[in-house]
């Protein structure tokens, strides 16, 4: 075998690398729904549910004390923080969704805004739900 019979290969590994690399960048610092409930027993812990008003109270229902701001409203609210101060730069802030999709593009929101503490929930509800965690419908 030669070094162009593996080329094709080798660029294939390349890219899914690349694109893990990628991927972890975006989603930024994660939390698994195990962490998250220990850190909720001693930390002050700010959670924003970033799906849909339906989704919030739906099926997998919410995590108690989350605040519901759609992702499509992230930047309007940033902004009203940003004017109220109503949570400080350095809160620690989860970014919860379904299945943490849309979640890291709420996070990176805040991040850019100048939070410096913001992860997000691995998994989403599904995977706190799945770890049977307490939820509010």
């Amino acid at each position: 075998m030669t070094f162009q019979d593996l080329a094709p290969l080798l660029f294939a590994v390349a890219i899914v690398i690349a694109f893990q690399f990628l991927r972890k960048k975006m989603i930024g610092k994660s939390v698994t729904s195990e962490e998250l409930a220990e850190r909720m027993k001693t930390f002050d812990v700010k959670l924003i549910d970033v799906r849909s008003q339906p989704e919030y109270v739906g099926d997998l229902g919410h995590i108690e004390g989350a605040i519901n701001i759609p992702v499509g409203e992230m930047a309007n609210e940033i902004k009203a923080m940003g004017s109220a101060n109503s949570l400080q730069k350095d809160s620690t802030i989860v970014t919860i969704c379904r299945t943490h999709n849309r979640s890291p593009r709420a996070a990176r929101m805040l991040r850019d805004a100048g939070f410096s503490n913001v992860l997000v929930l691995k998994d989403g509800m599904t995977g706190w739900k799945r770890k049977d965690l307490p939820v509010v419908r």
